[in-house]
């Protein structure tokens, strides 16, 4: 199997869990409530939160159980750990037994699914995944830049968060619209998100809200 193919696997495993429970979480407190927190519904006593290679559990962990490692397993990273895209590439080795490098990454970055600089004090742990590095840089220009931005504190004081529209959006390589008054921009969305599932959870309405609050510092 090529990495392409479990990066586009594993990033519609997430977007499939989340359209199920929104509660789907991107960002914990510590490694400990990884297992419960990320199998809400399916914890038990084969989950095992684990190192990543010999990286120390206070920087990087792996949380996984028996199955497909597409949907269940996933790595993350405490939010001031600098070599997650290292991390990642260890993980995929862990999971997989795939053995890549940096070069086999080339049009995808490995991103933290919640801003960094929202965690408090960079000591939240963030899952991290490839995504397209166009689209990551779209966003990031957006609604991550403004809602990480120090004006708007309180945005940086939760330890827990859970998947948003823009972060699913991102996932499936959809770009952002040019902002809230971008209608066509927004209906592209409104249409992807309502042939996954999603129409009866008004995206047209969260998608305006968080591009909304995200051009309030722009």
């Amino acid at each position: 199997m090529s990495l392409q193919a479990i990066i586009s696997r594993r990033q519609r495993a997430l977007f499939n869990a989340w359209v199920q429970d929104p509660l789907v979480q991107v960002q914990v407190e510590h490694p400990e409530r990884l297992g419960r927190l990320v199998f809400l519904n399916g914890f038990d006593d084969t989950t095992e939160t684990e190192r990543a290679g010999r990286r120390s559990l206070k920087n990087v962990a792996i949380v996984r159980k028996p199955g497909d490692p597409d949907q269940n397993a996933s790595v993350w990273v405490r939010a001031g750990y600098s070599s997650y895209q290292k991390a990642w590439l260890g993980f995929v080795d862990q999971a997989y037994g795939i053995k890549a490098t940096s070069s086999d990454l080339a049009g995808y970055n490995i991103d933290h699914l919640l801003n960094k600089a929202r965690s408090p004090n960079k000591a939240g742990f963030i899952r991290v995944e490839a995504v397209n590095d166009a689209v990551n840089q779209a966003w990031g220009g957006l609604f991550e830049r403004a809602a990480s931005n120090p004006e708007f504190s309180a945005n940086q004081k939760r330890y827990r968060r859970t998947m948003s529209w823009i972060i699913a959006a991102k996932l499936m390589d959809q770009p952002p619209p040019r902002g809230p008054d971008d209608h066509q921009g927004i209906a592209r969305l409104v249409q992807f998100f309502n042939q996954n599932g999603l129409a009866a959870d008004d995206p047209q309405r969260g998608l305006t809200d968080m591009l909304q609050f995200a051009y309030r510092f722009r």
